[in-house]
Parts: C-alpha cells; sequence; structure tokens
C-alpha cells in the first residue's frame, strides 16, 4: 500500500520499527511524501492510527495470486505447443486442412556471424490486452529430412504498438542455430500452438544461393568522400557531357526554397546572442525576437540591434542607423531599465524605418511582461555554416536520364526511377545513386549485362532530391531531416526564433497526395518541428514535385527505388494506414510475389558485396515491416501512377564475426574511423554504396525481364484426385503470379475468387474441397501475360462402399447340417466406384454347414478413394436327424409401438423466416389384419400448436411419416385427440417395421418469439380394426 509519511525520516523511523517499506518514495502533492510498504490488514490499522494516512493500494494477495496462475497457465501453455510439435498430428500437418495456426515463412541464411534460421507463424486465436499479447503461445522447430529434430524455440508475437488497440501482426523470431559453416539448412519446420495444432513449412534458402557477381573488368568504386548536393549534381554534368551517347542531363523544373534563412538575433537578454539553440528559462521573458525582412545573404545578415541604456528617466525609443537598431530603453529615475520585451516588440515594429529591416517578437508563448536588460550591438545572422562554394539561395534539382534508341524509342522502354536523399541526413544515399549510374555508364559496351540494361531500359537517376536540407545537414545540424522551409514563421508565437532553426522544416516523404496526413493516415504531423512535419498541404514542397513532374512526364516508368538509410530494409506499398490501421489496399497477391521475387534477386546481389544480410523481417510492405508514413512518395507512384514504389533502407546492422553489432546509424565513417569511433564501421559509408549499388543492378535486371517477359506463367493444383477426406489445395507457379479458380465449374477471370491469403504475410490456406469438385483456374504473372485455363477434377468421397447380400438374404440364417448354400452378395459405391468386394467365403463358395454349431461369414468392400467397410453376418446349423412329429405356434394379439428419441428443432432465430425440421424413429409391430399410426395433440392449450408458457407459435407444427412400402407422404397439421392425423397405414400384419416421423414447424420473420423452450407433448397410436 503506498501511505503518506510527513517525511523520509518518517519512513527511516517506521522502517527501523519493523514496516516493510520499499526503496522508492516520491514526492507528495502539497507536502511529504508518498511510500509503498507491505503491510497487513493489522500493520495498515496501526499505521493509520499514527495518522499515517494509506491512499493507495498498490497490489494484494489476490493480485499475487492471479500473478501466479498467469505464470502456471503460460508455462502450461508452452509446455503444450512445445508437445504439440512431435504429436501424431504434426506428422499429417503439412496435407492438413489449416487449423488455427499458419506457418508463413521458414527463412535460412548464413553471414559472417553464424548461421540463421527465420521463422514466422500466425495463430487466428491471437488476443492484445492492454497493449500485451494475450494469445495462446507458439512454438517452433526445426528439422533434418529424416524427421530428426535439430533445434526449438518460442516464437514472439509480433505487435504494432503505433495503433490503439495495439495490433497483432503475426509471431516470429530469429534463431541462430550454429556456427559459420558447421551445418546446412534445416527441411523444413512445425509451428504449434498449445490446443494441438501444429503447422508444417518447408524452410527456404533466403541468401547465399549464388547472386551474380561482378565480373572481371568491370569498372566501380568511383566514391571517395560523402558528397554535397551540389558535388553530385556536379558529377551528373560530368558524366553527361562526357557520355552524350547514352545519357542526358536533367534539369528539374521546380527550384528548391534555397539554403537560406532570415537573418535573426535575440535582444533582452544581458549577453550578445551567439547562436545557442536554446534560451535559459530565466532569459524567456525578457527576449526580443528580431527577423530581418531580406535573406539573410541579401543583406539580413549586415544588420545589427542593441539595447542600451541612457540613464535615469528616459522614455523607449528607437532609432535606426543604416543597418543599426538601436533601442533605448526607458528608465526610471534610479536608471533602471523599465521597458518590458512586450513593449520593446511594440516599439520596434511602429517604427516605421526599423520595420522596414526587421519584424519583431516575444520568445514563442511568452508574455514579454519582465524589462529587457542592456544588450550590446550583436549582427543579426541566418547561422548558415557552409562555405562559399555553397551559395545561399535556391537551387535546381538535376539528374540524369541513361539509355538509347537501340531496338525502340527510349521513351516506349520500361523506365526506372532511382533517387536519393529525401531525408538530409541520410548521407550515405547519394552514393547509391552515383555509383549506380557511374556503373551504368562506364560499363556500357564493355559488360555484357550493362550494355543489356541500358540498350532495353529507360533509366532515371536523381542522387539528391532534398539539396536544401542536405546541405544544412552536412554543415549545420547533422540530424537534420527535413528540408528547410520555416513554416513555423507564420505563427507568431511558434518555434519561429534561432534557438528553434534546428527544429524547421517539412519531411518530404510525408508530402505526397496519397494515403497522406491529410487524408486520415497516421505516421505524419501537422507540427511545423516535427521530424514528420507533413507541410501545410499535400505536394506544398518544389522537391516533392519535382518528384511527381517525373512519374507524370514519363508514363513509361513502371518501377522506382527510393534510397533511405539506416536500418537495412527492402520495403513496397502499401506504407501507410490509418489509426483504425486500415491500410491503404493490398496490391493482389501476385503482385505481392512478385516483390517477393524481385526482393530475392535484390538482396541476393547485395549480400554478394559483403555478405549483409538484409532481414525477412524487414523486408516486405512498410505497413508490416517497419510503420505508417502517411503520404510516402512509394504509395504515390504505385497509387498514383502504376510505379511500383520500392524503398531501400541502407546501412544493415553490421554483425561482426564474434557475434556482436554495430550500428552504422545516418552517417558512419567514410572510410577511415575518427578518433574514439567504433573501429568495426571502418569504410561503413563506402561500402553501403557498393552494395546497395549492387541491389539497383539487380533491380534493374528484374526491370529488363520484365519488359521483355511475354510468356504465361505455367501452374499446378496439388492435392489427391481421389481422396476419402476433405482435400485441401494448393496451387504453384512458374513464376510470381495470381491465381483466380473457380469450383463451380464456369470458367475463371481475373475476377473470379483470388487464392491469397487472409491476412498480410501469411501464405494462403489451402482451397478446401468437401465434396466432387471440378477445379479451373488460370495464372496471371505482373507483366499481364495469362495462361490458358487449367482444370483438374477432385472425387472426394466421404461414404463407405455398401454391401448387399441375396443368399443368405437374412442375418441369423438357420440351416441344416449338409445343405448347400451358395453366398452370393454384391458390392456397389455411388462416387468413386467399387475397387474391390471380397468375401468370406468367396463369392459363391459354399458356407460351410457340415458341423452344427453358430457360424459368421463376411464380405470386405473398398471404393476407389480408399473408404473399407467390412460386413459379418452369423448362421446356424442344425443337426440333421430326423424324426416323425408335429409343430405349432399361435401368434398373440399384437399392436407394438416404440418412440426413439425425442424430436427437436433446435434454436429458433427471431428475425429469420424459415420451415424447421425435425425428426425421429418408431418401430413398429401388429399382427392386426390392419393397422393405423396416427398422431394427436391431446392439449387444450392451443391444440396443434407449440407453446412457451403463455405464448405459443402462429402456425401450426404440421407432421408425416414414411416407411419402406411409403415414402411419398407430404406434411399435414397435427390435430386434436377427437381428429388425429393419421400418418401410415398398414394392410396386413408387420414386424418391426422402421418408421421415420418427421415434424416440420413454419416461422415467420415477423414473428415474435418468447425467451425459452417451446415445446408439446404429443399422443402416438398404433389402432386396428380388425385385431
Amino acid at each position: 500500500m503506498q501511505f503518506k509519511l510527513p517525511s523520509k525520516a518518517t519512513m527511516e523511523q517506521l522502517e527501523s520499527q519493523g514496516t516493510d517499506f520499499d526503496h522508492g518514495f516520491i514526492d507528495a502533492p502539497g507536502g511529504g511524501i508518498l511510500a509503498s510498504a507491505v503491510v497487513t490488514d493489522e500493520e495498515k490499522a496501526l499505521l493509520e492510527a499514527q495518522g499515517y494516512a494509506a491512499v493507495k493500494v498498490l497490489q494484494t494477495q489476490a493480485d499475487v495470486d492471479a500473478l501466479r496462475a498467469s505464470r502456471d497457465a503460460t508455462i502450461a501453455e508452452e509446455a503444450a505447443a512445445k508437445s504439440a510439435l512431435t504429436s501424431s498430428a504434426a506428422e499429417k500437418s503439412k496435407q492438413a486442412i489449416a487449423g488455427t495456426v499458419r506457418a508463413q515463412r521458414a527463412d535460412y541464411w548464413e553471414d559472417v556471424s553464424g548461421r540463421y534460421l527465420s521463422i514466422e507463424g500466425t495463430t487466428t486465436e491471437a488476443a492484445i490486452t492492454g497493449g500485451s499479447y494475450t494469445g495462446p503461445a507458439l512454438q517452433a522447430a526445426w528439422f533434418a529430412a529424416d524427421g530428426t529434430q535439430l533445434g526449438s524455440g518460442q516464437l514472439s508475437a509480433i505487435l504494432d504498438p503505433d495503433v490503439s488497440p495495439a495490433a497483432y501482426l503475426y509471431h516470429g523470431s530469429r534463431f541462430r542455430i550454429g556456427n559459420v559453416g558447421d551445418g546446412g539448412m534445416p527441411a523444413y519446420v512445425r509451428i504449434a500452438a498449445p490446443n494441438g495444432d501444429v503447422a508444417t513449412l518447408d524452410a527456404k534458402k533466403w541468401l547465399g544461393n549464388g547472386g551474380t557477381t561482378s565480373p572481371g573488368g568491370f569498372i566501380q568504386d568511383f566514391n571517395t568522400h560523402y558528397v554535397t548536393p551540389r558535388e553530385s549534381y556536379a558529377k551528373m554534368r560530368e558524366l553527361t557531357g562526357e557520355f552524350t551517347n547514352i545519357t542526358t542531363l536533367m534539369n528539374l523544373p521546380y527550384k528548391t526554397n534555397g539554403y537560406q534563412r532570415k537573418a535573426q538575433t535575440i535582444i533582452g537578454q544581458a549577453a550578445a546572442y551567439a547562436g545557442a539553440t536554446s534560451v535559459p528559462a530565466a532569459d524567456q521573458p525578457r527576449s526580443v525576437v528580431l527577423t530581418s525582412l531580406a535573406w539573410g545573404q541579401e543583406g539580413g545578415n549586415n544588420l545589427s540591434a542593441a539595447i542600451v541604456n541612457d540613464g535615469a528617466s528616459k522614455d523607449l525609443l528607437v532609432t535606426v542607423s543604416g543597418n543599426a537598431i538601436t533601442v533605448h530603453a526607458a528608465t526610471d529615475a534610479a536608471g533602471v531599465i523599465t521597458s518590458t520585451a512586450a513593449q520593446v516588440v511594440a516599439a520596434i515594429n511602429a517604427n516605421t524605418d526599423a520595420a522596414k529591416l526587421v519584424t519583431a517578437a516575444l520568445y514563442r508563448t511568452n508574455t514579454g511582461a519582465a524589462p529587457v536588460l542592456a544588450t550590446p550591438s550583436a549582427n543579426l545572422s541566418d547561422w548558415l555554416k557552409a562555405p562559399t562554394s555553397q551559395p545561399r539561395g535556391p537551387i535546381q534539382v538535376q539528374g540524369m536520364r541513361i539509355g538509347n534508341n537501340v531496338g525502340k524509342p527510349q521513351d516506349q522502354k520500361v523506365g526506372v526511377f532511382i533517387y536519393c536523399q529525401e531525408h538530409a541526413r541520410e548521407w550515405g544515399t547519394p552514393l547509391v545513386c552515383l555509383e549506380t549510374a557511374e556503373r551504368l555508364v562506364r560499363n556500357y559496351g564493355v559488360d555484357p549485362e550493362t550494355t543489356k540494361l541500358i540498350d532495353g531500359l529507360d533509366i532515371y537517376v536523381i542522387p539528391s532530391i532534398n539539396a536544401d536540407g542536405a546541405t544544412y545537414s552536412m554543415f549545420d545540424n547533422s540530424g537534420q531531416r527535413r528540408n528547410m522551409v520555416n513554416y513555423c514563421a507564420s505563427n507568431p508565437t511558434g518555434n519561429n526564433d534561432p534557438a528553434a532553426r534546428n527544429s524547421w522544416g517539412v519531411d518530404l516523404n510525408r508530402n505526397f497526395s496519397v494515403g497522406s496526413f491529410f487524408d486520415g493516415y497516421v505516421g505524419a504531423s501537422a507540427s511545423c518541428t516535427s521530424d514528420t512535419f507533413a507541410g501545410p498541404f499535400e505536394l506544398s514542397e518544389p522537391e516533392v514535385r519535382n518528384e511527381t513532374f517525373i512519374q507524370t512526364t514519363h508514363p513509361n516508368i513502371k518501377f522506382a527505388m527510393n534510397v533511405h538509410s539506416s536500418g537495412g530494409y527492402f520495403m513496397w506499398p502499401p506504407g501507410a494506414y490509418k489509426a483504425d490501421r486500415t491500410t491503404l489496399p493490398y496490391p493482389p497477391y501476385g503482385t505481392l510475389n512478385y516483390f517477393d521475387q524481385t526482393a530475392s534477386s535484390v538482396l541476393e546481389r547485395i549480400y554478394s558485396y559483403r555478405k549483409t544480410a538484409i532481414l525477412p523481417a524487414q523486408t516486405g510492405p512498410v505497413t508490416d515491416v517497419l510503420y505508417s508514413a502517411a503520404g510516402n512518395s512509394a504509395d504515390e507512384a504505385y497509387y498514383n501512377h502504376g510505379i511500383i514504389g520500392y524503398d531501400f533502407e541502407i546501412g544493415a546492422t553490421k554483425r561482426l564475426a564474434d557475434g556482436t553489432t554495430a550500428s552504422p546509424g545516418f552517417q558512419p565513417p567514410f572510410g577511415a574511423v575518427p578518433i574514439g569511433g567504433n573501429a568495426n564501421l571502418a569504410n561503413e559509408g563506402h561500402d553501403e554504396g557498393m552494395e546497395f549499388s549492387n541491389g539497383n543492378y539487380a533491380l534493374l535486371q528484374s526491370a529488363l525481364d520484365y519488359s521483355n517477359d511475354t510468356t504465361a506463367p505455367s501452374s499446378a493444383a496439388t492435392g489427391a484426385t481421389l481422396s476419402n477426406a476433405p482435400v485441401g489445395v494448393k496451387f504453384t507457379t512458374s513464376e510470381a503470379a495470381s491465381i483466380y479458380y473457380t469450383t463451380d465449374g464456369s470458367t475463371p477471370t481475373a475476377a473470379s475468387t483470388e487464392w491469397k491469403p487472409r491476412r498480410p504475410r501469411e501464405l494462403p490456406d489451402p482451397v478446401a474441397l468437401n465434396s466432387n469438385t471440378t477445379l479451373k483456374w488460370i495464372a496471371v504473372d505482373f507483366k499481364g501475360n495469362t495462361s490458358a485455363v487449367q482444370s483438374k477434377a477432385y472425387v472426394v468421397d466421404l461414404v463407405k462402399p455398401t454391401v448387399t447380400f441375396t443368399n443368405p438374404a437374412l442375418d441369423g440364417a438357420v440351416f441344416t447340417q449338409g445343405r448347400p448354400v451358395p453366398l452370393t452378395f454384391t458390392c456397389a459405391d455411388e462416387n468413386s466406384g467399387v475397387a474391390s468386394c471380397t468375401g468370406n467365403p468367396a463369392l459363391g463358395t459354399n458356407l460351410n454347414t457340415s458341423t452344427p454349431g453358430t457360424f459368421t461369414y463376411s464380405v470386405t468392400a473398398k471404393d476407389n478413394a480408399g473408404n473399407e467397410n467390412v460386413v459379418t453376418r452369423s448362421y446356424t446349423v442344425i443337426d440333421a436327424t430326423n424324426a416323425d412329429g408335429t409343430i405349432n405356434g399361435s401368434v398373440p394379439a399384437t399392436l407394438s409401438l416404440v418412440l426413439g428419441s425425442p424430436a427437436t428443432f433446435g434454436a429458433f432465430t427471431p428475425g429469420l423466416g424459415k420451415d424447421y425440421t425435425a425428426s425421429t424413429t418408431a418401430t413398429v409391430t401388429s399382427s392386426a389384419g390392419n393397422a393405423t399410426l396416427s398422431i394427436a395433440d391431446p392439449s387444450a392449450d392451443h391444440t396443434g400448436h407449440l407453446v412457451n408458457g403463455t405464448f405459443f407459435l402462429q402456425q401450426a407444427m404440421q407432421a408425416k411419416a414414411t416407411n419402406s412400402a411409403t415414402t411419398n407422404t407430404t406434411f399435414a397439421d397435427v390435430g386434436s385427440s377427437a381428429a388425429p392425423l393419421n400418418l401410415l397405414s398398414y394392410s396386413a400384419p408387420v414386424s418391426a417395421d422402421p418408421v421415420t416421423l418427421n415434424f416440420k414447424q413454419t416461422i415467420a420473420a415477423s414473428e415474435g418469439l418468447r425467451t425459452g423452450s417451446y415445446g408439446k407433448t404429443l399422443t402416438f397410436t398404433l389402432s386396428t380394426t380388425t385385431p
């Protein structure tokens, strides 16, 4: 419990007397402290009697008991799931219809630190409580081809905490399963839940499949240092000037806002403002922020300002001399300044000459009530530190278009748009674009792959989208992510002072028009100081409009790569979701497969440089592997322009041979490590540029393959075509493709049912066939090549074959000793057909009647689906000794009616118009010459109607009966005892006649139904007129 005590000393005194306090306490509102103690009811009462109030119950014994129970339940769940991994059901899980567990990935690779297996799966019973996963635990194990278990471990629930409530994505874990070179890839994995459900999936080699490496003579490795945007644009001009036959310089139409700022300073403090990025709290009420009307380089940096004390009893006065502004503060009789910051701001803005140079404002939301201090003259400054090699003012973004008219005009070829550095601080990304571009142009005509790429594609490269922000990051604030535009300046009480200058700018990758902050998607902000500021409106920024200009102007562009850092990701749309985690529409499953197919070659090529492994959990749609990025460029490309927008995040966590890791961050050492740096990151910036340029080559190759693809995919449907159990059908394809299928015999089209998973990252469940089905499907690849309609017939026979005996016709027949009794029978199956029909003894063979006694014979029937039915009968052989004598017998008058279990209609559903049916059985025996089976409702309470207390059903209950001789009867209302309903009539004696009694109750959709049970006791009568 938490108690309020006067002081820490009181707590220590009580502790010395035996009270069990924990070691922490906090200050209490209004004085004293709040301390927590473990107490019994008696100890609590004693403390309160001493005046120490108990203010809060923190934990009770019941809470502890609940924790114990929760712990025990978790341990039991984990044990049950682990046990299920080796159960008999697990052996069949690969072919079984899906249960509650799905296995979605089992990826194996090796890097310098060891051998790894990444396993992912899901459960349909996932649950989230209070932001934590509370569903069943999932266990995984991996096996060799011979079934030997190689290892096991628990899968972690992967949640998205960015939405409320948190969302369940899947279960997954990465396991280190060995050292480098000490083993191979497991054959398959299993994932199990505590309820015994198991899913099995073959393991797949994620990386290390022998991807393309640079051939001998390949020209590469051009970057020598991190570059400014202007350097990267100069390289574009240099290469286009040198390789005029295959390149064109691109001058983007929208100039940036510029590497420029208005000049600013803060006066009213004792010392001249020197560029600090924070203002002491004591100085904030007296601070006056001055901002030049002109850009710093256009005269703003030439301004100065000061506050002077001219002595006692002076009035507030503002004077301007040239570029110098002087505030003559008002003083009292003692010469103490009395002008407040608010008064100084008003005076400067009211002065005609000063207002031509600057605007004055209070410090953010402060009211400026404190008197200013005399401040020595200080120059206003834009506080930009870049050398003169980085001119101030707007910049024209430049890039390079690579291609030619070999084969067909360049603008008719598949286009690929590669662009870098939307985010300023990601210094390594321009190196990827520059290395890619220079490899292409310098290897044209030398390297066969490069030559094919340039001859076959239309390639666009922009090395730095965010020229202003990148320059600011390199020379002023290394953490700058956004561009430099200051939208805070429009808010007089906002962060518009020079101390806030590092927090301005728009996140360009949140300023696009699809799935944007303005559309209600999450992952961006309306705050002008947020690192994910979406801007004042969609497409407000010139850098963003430059990107959309390229995509709109060149409709042949089909693929795009947006290079970011850091973390090591390869991603694609969708990239945004709303607060309830409703994402932008997922592409068709075949398209997602195409992305995976492309990823395989791209990541393999990256891996080939130095074994950097981009992890499976970091490969996929942005919303699945990272977060929601409202208004990002990849979504703009895909949903507005039909361009496949990929994203790289270079700078994967570096895994070292000793098992440790090193995180590169945004600006790792390019070459040698600076003093005090991480030696494991030597040359990291250089190497990231090299390996992800490899990845771009693979992307370009996939685009060329797409361009040349004119072949429809081949496909097949799995699953037994003849089965005595429901069949789960999966599809296989020769390449990434969408499967569209029908099960009703109709011809499939792209509008038919798509074979796809229930949720992102899952594999599709098998198509469940529970009866005879002709499955038809088509396969459509990403290019749109469509296969011919394929068809496969499945026979699902769930019924055993039947056996009919013709001799002996009855079970339990009696024969005299020595009598010849040939066994004759037939087998039938209405579905898959009879495969075998075998008698014991064989068909036509006489039963053994040589010895008196009771014996059996049997027939085994098997159908083609594997169903088996063994029917066994008996017969009795009696002694054949003959003697004269008489025999007689008598039949007593018999009327016997035996009813089966009570009939029940089940649950009635209010609001649903329906005919409910029920049935039971009866057995009729009659020795009379005729007999009638009838039914009546003896009750006077709404006779013939079901009742529930005082309530009754509007429609009368109906009944009918059938037997082997009378099968075509109709329902009729149940009558009263005086007028019963006749069900069946017999014109001769009958023994043990099986009768089916059927009932029907019609309920209209508008009929009101009372909670509880409706029923009636009915009288069934078997009567005769000829006893």
